[in-house]
């Protein structure tokens, strides 16, 4: 039996990094688009509901935004109305109202790290007996890095979830009256 021309640490080192390759390539292979959603019913008036969501100052009033780098521009309100932040954590991207048709829609648009990373939105509000529902979807697509495609497989639940917490977030700021003063 013959001696083999690598040490062991040469074949863990090779060994290592076919691995690595293996898991790049798989990732390539893995979806980066991803869809989810969510609703639910609120007893208020779909009006109560529509002053958090035409506006980057509605939206923050419930959802998580970046503590640091934001920067306002557009209108106030309405289509075109937007946010951008460029924070240590979160990194650079922007959310922008695309269309706003009240008090029944909204569509918007995430891009991080100048659109590599990109989320579309509706929120669609129809009256019901008792109150409003909310329906919230995304769709969205995590870019060209393999590693992301992992990160894929789990999108749908995972911010599924984060729209249901949300759901609830607005609920509480709409139901309570707390946040915006009425326009």
């Amino acid at each position: 039996m013959s001696a083999s021309p690598f040490s062991w640490a040469t074949k863990i080192l090779g060994g290592g990094a076919l691995l690595l390759t293996l898991l790049l390539a798989v990732g390539w292979l893995l979806p980066t688009e991803w869809k989810a959603e969510a609703s639910a019913v609120m007893p208020v008036a779909p009006e109560a509901i529509f002053r958090f969501l035409d506006s980057p100052e509605g939206w923050r009033e419930w959802t998580p935004w970046p503590e640091s780098g934001v920067e306002r521009s557009g209108p106030q309100r309405g289509e075109g109305a937007r946010l951008s932040w460029n924070d240590l954590e979160l990194g650079t991207g922007s959310f922008t109202l695309t269309t706003v048709r009240e008090p029944e829609r909204v569509e918007y648009r995430v891009e991080v790290s100048g659109g590599a990373m990109r989320t579309d939105g509706v929120i669609a509000l129809t009256a019901e007996a008792g109150g409003v529902r909310v329906s919230w979807r995304e769709s969205g697509d995590l870019g060209n890095n393999p590693l992301m495609g992992y990160w894929g497989l789990s999108m749908e639940r995972a911010q599924g979830e984060e729209l249901a917490k949300g759901l609830e977030r607005l609920a509480t700021v709409a139901g309570d009256g707390a946040g915006l003063a009425p326009r």
